[in-house]
């Protein structure tokens, strides 16, 4: 129902893009929380708890964590005003993890990630967003890199994730990694993998 309400209220508004911005802020800085890795841990726990002030109402310290996260919309510090009145900010990272899940289902943008032995080409990034639209049916690939030397050459894609705006959590892969084919030659002729890749790396 929160959400719905956030989402009614960015379209009247005209900023479903800067509101989808802030909750992106919203999910990161709720990350840094979870590791640790904010100055302003303690501050904003202070705030959440009520222990910033005793002086301090509800509305107050959602307006002190907005500013502490650094909003570029209207419609988000309004919201947190909102969930403030209703005593239902503690609620918060759950709405902004639902709402980014929402718009992927909605927008049909579907999150691969990619890890190849060399950095990919733009070419072989179109090819490899082509190919996942086919295979998952979306309107659009969102594409995440990464390089692992230790893939030896290839690559590995992983899509349908259980979190998809922090691409975690793959259900399903595609393996095009030569490691992994050097692991199944190895396992089919009785060959170790290691003594493989030595007698590769030594031309014997």
């Amino acid at each position: 129902v929160y959400m719905l309400a956030l989402v009614d209220a960015a379209a009247k508004k005209g900023e479903s893009v800067p509101v989808t911005k802030d909750i992106m802020k919203v999910r990161k800085f709720y990350e840094m929380i979870k590791n640790d890795q904010l100055e302003v841990t303690q501050q904003y726990q202070d705030l959440i708890n009520g222990q910033a002030s005793v002086d301090m109402t509800d509305v107050g310290r959602a307006a002190e964590i907005s500013s502490l996260m650094g909003m570029e919309s209207t419609v988000l510090p309004g919201f947190f005003r909102f969930l403030a009145k209703k005593r239902r900010f503690n609620g918060l990272s759950m709405i902004a993890d639902f709402y980014m899940e929402e718009l992927y289902k909605e927008q049909n943008i579907v999150p691969v990630r990619v890890t190849s032995a060399q950095s990919l080409t733009d070419e072989q990034r179109e090819s490899i967003k082509n190919k996942m639209k086919k295979i998952t049916g979306a309107a659009d690939i969102k594409l995440v890199t990464s390089v692992n030397a230790d893939l030896l050459g290839g690559f590995k894609i992983e899509y349908n994730f259980l979190d998809a705006d922090n691409i975690r959590g793959p259900q399903e892969a595609l393996d095009y990694s030569l490691k992994t084919v050097l692991q199944k030659a190895a396992v089919g002729q009785g060959v170790l993998l290691d003594e493989l890749q030595d007698a590769v790396d030594t031309g014997r």
